[in-house]
């Protein structure tokens, strides 16, 4: 018989929200730490400049921020968190234009993950309808994009919020991997 671990590492819960008003975003803000939990990290925003594609959605004007949670997740619960911050922007929507696009991810030491609700040939079917898109990888101290990396990913401009934030689950992991060794 083949013996594996069943010890899964947790991740950091991470969302790219796409936004063009602060009192909306403090809104989706309220709404997500209901769900998850309370938001431990907040991002510069950064004008969202390399595609027009949601301007006919939500407007010109728009920036993105980069945002985490304080609890760490097992890596299979990306799915589940697609569909609830789907349903956040769905609350927030107004007469079916999002207001808010919340690109819900995870990140662990190796890697920034996305959900998406579209299949295409570099992502991964994680079920429920949702596929994970692995966006950047962590080597020589900072994140790289692929090929299929989204634009402004590629530009790097969130790199630095990204290692901000895998410095603080750093810390976290440490201290969930000590537990774990206590409780074995």
């Amino acid at each position: 018989m083949v013996e594996y671990s069943t010890l899964v590492e947790p991740v950091k819960l991470v969302a790219a929200i796409l936004y063009s008003s602060e009192s909306e975003l403090k809104v989706a803000y309220s709404k997500l730490e209901a769900i998850f939990s309370k938001i431990d990290y907040q991002g510069e925003p950064f004008p969202f400049e390399e595609s027009n594609y949601y301007q006919p959605e939500m407007g010109e004007g728009l920036f993105r921020k980069m945002i985490s949670f304080d609890e760490l997740v097992s890596p299979d619960f990306l799915a589940d968190a697609k569909h609830l911050t789907h349903y956040v922007e769905q609350e927030l929507a107004e007469d079916g234009f999002r207001k808010i696009n919340i690109d819900t991810g995870y990140l662990d030491m190796f890697k920034f993950v996305l959900a998406s609700f579209k299949s295409r040939s570099n992502k991964i079917y994680l079920g429920k309808n949702i596929w994970a898109d692995m966006i950047l990888y962590f080597e020589s101290a900072t994140y790289q994009p692929f090929i299929w990396s989204f634009p402004d990913f590629k530009s790097g401009k969130y790199n630095q919020d990204l290692i901000s934030i895998r410095n603080r689950f750093k810390k976290q992991l440490k201290i969930w991997l000590a537990n774990e060794k206590t409780e074995n």
